[in-house]
């Protein structure tokens, strides 16, 4: 297994791509710390099902904006596991007010949400990882840090591209430790928000891809499995775009 004796903390892991991800270490041999802010009805199922592939799995529900509630994130994960091998920053939200209409409080809750917590966590998990020398992780940004969307908030795309210049940053500082940061820009998946859409909104929105169908969360989840192996051992610094062509036009 691609991950066997290894320890992975994942947020935003009670759905969507970050459950995916979740599923997909699990069945690879990872012992898992999975995050939810509130949902821990679906992030017990998720660790159900990953105790059921063989995996060790402890959840904790927070706020992942706030330092503290990260830094006993990683006080959890080593009582429990005594390491940390792979850190996933997949939290994240969005809100779709215009710029002239977004309110200090919105913009603020974004930005900490998508952006500072994946430094908290990072800054956190870092020194374990520059000790041993070994390290993943594996930030979860956005096609819209490339190509902005007309009903989204800037909030969120600027949150997306502060991910990526942070992903470099890192991988820059800490490569000689041997430590890998990456990241990866879903395009169009078929999440929550696809799915409530009308048969005419995905259509439109699958004939703007140019492979003309929406990604699956486990494409995504397969991506963040290479990241995590030793197959990407000699990869720092990069974005591994998943969204079927869109980049191309």
């Amino acid at each position: 297994m691609l991950l066997h004796d290894r320890t992975a903390i994942i947020t935003g892991a009670s759905r969507g791509i970050g459950k995916s991800i979740a599923l997909t270490y699990a069945r690879n041999g990872a012992s898992l710390v999975l995050i939810c802010h509130k949902d821990m009805e679906s992030l017990k199922l998720v660790k159900e099902k990953a105790e059921l592939l063989g995996a060790k799995v402890i959840n904790l529900a927070g706020d992942i904006a706030s330092s503290n509630f990260c830094n006993e994130i990683i006080h959890q994960t080593l009582e429990k596991f005594n390491t940390v091998d792979i850190l996933v920053n997949c939290a994240g939200t969005i809100t779709r007010s215009p710029v002239e209409k977004m309110s200090n409080e919105e913009w603020h809750r974004v930005i900490d949400v998508n952006l500072h917590s994946a430094l908290y966590l990072s800054r956190n998990v870092l020194p374990i990882m520059r000790r041993k020398k070994y390290g993943k992780i594996i930030n979860l940004t956005s096609q819209m840090a490339y190509t902005p969307h007309p009903s989204a908030s800037p909030s969120y795309e600027v949150s997306k591209s502060g991910m990526t210049a942070l992903t470099r940053h890192l991988a820059l500082k800490y490569a000689k430790y041997n430590i890998c940061v990456n990241n990866i820009a879903p395009g169009s998946i078929d999440t929550d928000l696809p799915k409530s859409m009308s048969n005419e909104a995905r259509q439109r929105l699958k004939d703007a891809i140019p492979m003309q169908r929406l990604g699956d969360v486990e494409e995504v989840a397969d991506c963040a499995l290479f990241l995590a192996s030793k197959m990407s051992s000699y990869i720092t610094g990069n974005t591994i775009h998943v969204n079927g062509g869109s980049l191309i036009l």
